[in-house]
């Protein structure tokens, strides 16, 4: 019978586990293990598919698992040593036994890989198999190499690419911005070209990868699964490298350096690694963003140095389309990455992706999408807008699945278009360049605090007094604390609740100590409303860092300030200043800047607050006893009583 293409990529997921249960019963691999030998049966199988249409990876009658075994390992040997699957496993072999090659190809032998479409309906097996395999399967080391297919399509369609540019993805992982590249040039030739035939697509596909796609990758492990997912796609690999993409010029072998000379390349995606310092001198010294400004190399997070590499790589009038973490967007201590990138690019596109866009991909660091293109030269005067939205559906949940929900063709269009709503002219750009901080409603609420057309306006910081005194709880170990956390404000009831523990067990050395009455305003995660008031009880508490103690100075109401403090206009101008990769805070500096209304009669105010927490206290007491007495019939009914 021959072979079929996977009906879906259900159908494939489940064939895939098959055979990882294959692996893992057999040897107990753990999941980089059984994906490097499940990558080398596929790699046997794709190459005999090539070669004779799969006839020898499939299993003859009656035949024996070390004769089927002894064959598959023959073509391993073969396909190395075959121009176009060289330079992939040249130097491995295949170290599962003759009954778990068996018992995969008993899996495998009824699908094609080559006959797998790669369309919406179809399994993406050529190709985007592996970051099933990873991203869904195995859940390994490897899943932080990869972005999802949607943001990878997305970013691609924002900029636009042709067949006559060099692109280049610094950090390729598994080569899916490549392969989406490749993909695309397919539809602007069918679409150019409709009476090619489709051996006539795939071989000027193949002299397009061989000219114009290039991909760098530290991890070989990950090189491995580039170069054959490019295979799969039916596109050449010879300009996939092992290498650290800040370190090209260091190869022996001459051609990375002169592919990736500076100003040599069209286009970049990128999604640099997130994590980690780059410490190395030598490595630091090529850097303008790896010195302090004075000529001394001085240790930078590694997307930093990416940034850099990128634009110096990027030919003038070069475009880049880039994952970076949000607090290249807004953090104070990286204002100077920022003015790096305003001097030697202008900033076409900033979009903001909802803060799980990446948890799939095995990190919570928020991210953004950074558009850019070189310039050689930025005058002090250049005016130009540029292009900012927050996106909320982007083709997949938070867990993972897909979904019809999708903001990303709209907003390729909305930037095609210019839609003014999402123009932010560069001039008013001083300091952060996150979309959050200008898209249209969030500087509505901004202006609120701004401008107020009755009341007057005052900082925080002239209403009080952010009180500073630091404790050190590990100076007294055996004495017990009233420790505030932000978990122990509980913004629906307005309570606070303290983990008592002694002085040794904090995992703080820096704590604030609290007075009754003082305005507890939690910067972390602003949003929640955690925002109460110390009560008696609690006098000489001791709070974490992330929270700010306000105390009011004399003859201002405190109801009326907390009131307003947590009301959720006030709440979503502290999300808005707020800044970070993780969970978002808004620096204390920024808290004592912002301003409230302070009406003349804010006693008064002040006062009706109050009655209206009264009332709400009354009615949440009526409300628990209503909900009693109805406890109290079901029981009685229910035992007989009644």
């Amino acid at each position: 019978m021959a072979a079929i293409r996977f009906a879906n990529e259900y159908e494939l997921q489940k064939v895939v586990q098959r055979c990882h249960n294959v692996l893992w019963e057999r040897h107990g691999f753990d999941p980089a293990q059984a994906f490097d030998e499940f990558s080398k049966l596929l790699f046997v199988r794709l190459y005999d598919e090539a070669t004779l249409a799969g006839a020898r990876t499939t299993i003859s009658r009656g035949e024996s698992a070390e004769e089927f075994a002894a064959r598959v390992r023959w073509l391993f040997d073969q396909a190395n040593e075959t121009t176009g699957f060289d330079h992939i496993f040249s130097e491995d072999t295949i170290r599962v036994d003759d009954l778990a090659i068996y018992e995969v190809f008993r899996q495998l032998q009824n699908y094609s890989l080559l006959e797998t479409t790669s369309q919406v309906q179809g399994a993406d097996i050529k190709g985007t198999i592996y970051e099933h395999i990873v991203g869904n399967t195995f859940r390994g080391e490897l899943g932080q190499f990869f972005t999802h297919r949607s943001i990878v399509e997305f970013m691609v369609r924002f900029i636009g690419i042709d067949e006559w540019q060099v692109v280049y993805d610094p950090a390729c992982g598994s080569g899916g911005f490549l392969i989406m590249c490749a993909k695309i040039v397919r539809e602007q030739i069918q679409q150019r070209q409709p009476e090619l035939r489709r051996q006539e697509i795939d071989q000027k596909l193949q002299e397009y990868s061989q000219r114009r796609l290039v991909g760098t990758e530290i991890n070989e492990r990950t090189v491995r699964v580039a170069k054959l997912n490019l295979l799969m796609h039916g596109l050449d690999y010879s300009n996939i490298f092992t290498v650290n993409a800040l370190k090209t010029d260091e190869l022996h072998n001459g051609r990375p350096p002169s592919l990736l000379a500076k100003g040599t390349v069209d286009v970049v995606f990128a999604n640099p690694p997130f994590a980690g310092y780059e410490k190395d001198p030598s490595v630091l010294s090529k850097f303008e963003l790896g010195q302090n400004g004075h000529g001394s190399v001085s240790s930078v997070t590694r997307e930093v140095l990416f940034i850099e590499r990128i634009i110096q790589v990027l030919c003038n009038g070069g475009v880049a389309g880039i994952v970076i973490p949000q607090g290249i967007f807004t953090n104070r201590n990286l204002a100077h990455v920022r003015d790096y990138i305003k001097r030697h690019a202008q900033i076409l596109a900033v979009i903001e992706l909802p803060d799980w866009a990446f948890i799939q991909s095995g990190t919570s660091v928020r991210g953004s999408l950074l558009f850019i293109r070189k310039l050689a030269q930025v005058p002090d005067h250049f005016t130009y807008n540029v292009f900012m939205k927050r996106v909320e559906n982007i083709g997949f949940t938070s867990t993972g699945r897909p979904t019809d929900k999708n903001d990303f063709p709209e907003t390729i269009a909305e930037f095609r278009q210019q839609d003014a709503r999402y123009l932010v002219s560069v001039a008013d750009m001083q300091d952060r360049i996150d979309a959050k901080f200008y898209i249209p409603n969030h500087r509505h609420v901004i202006s609120l605090f701004q401008i107020n057309p009755r009341h007057k306006l005052v900082r925080l910081s002239e209403i009080g007094t952010f009180y500073t005194e630091k404790v050190n709880p590990h100076l007294n170990p055996h004495q017990e604390i009233g420790l505030i956390e932000t978990g122990c404000v509980n913004p629906e009831t307005l309570t606070i609740t303290p983990r008592r523990i002694k002085g040794q067990d904090s995992n703080y050395t820096s704590l604030k100590r609290v007075q009754a009455g003082d305005i507890l305003i939690s910067r972390r995660r602003a949003y929640r409303g955690a925002v109460v008031v110390v009560p008696p009880e609690l006098d000489g508490a001791l709070a974490i860092p992330e929270f700010s103690v306000l105390r009011l100075r004399e003859g201002f109401d405190l109801d009326y300030f907390v009131e307003i403090l947590r009301s959720p206009l006030f709440l979503q101008l502290m999300t808005i200043y707020s800044t970070g990769e993780m969970s978002g805070r808004i620096a204390e500096k920024d808290l004592r800047r912002l301003q409230i209304p302070l009406p003349q009669d804010h006693l008064h105010w002040g006062a009706t607050f109050r009655e209206h927490r009264k009332r709400i206290a009354e009615l949440k007491r009526l409300i628990a006893t209503q909900e009693g007495q109805i406890a109290q019939f079901c029981s009685d009914l229910i035992e007989g009583v009644v």
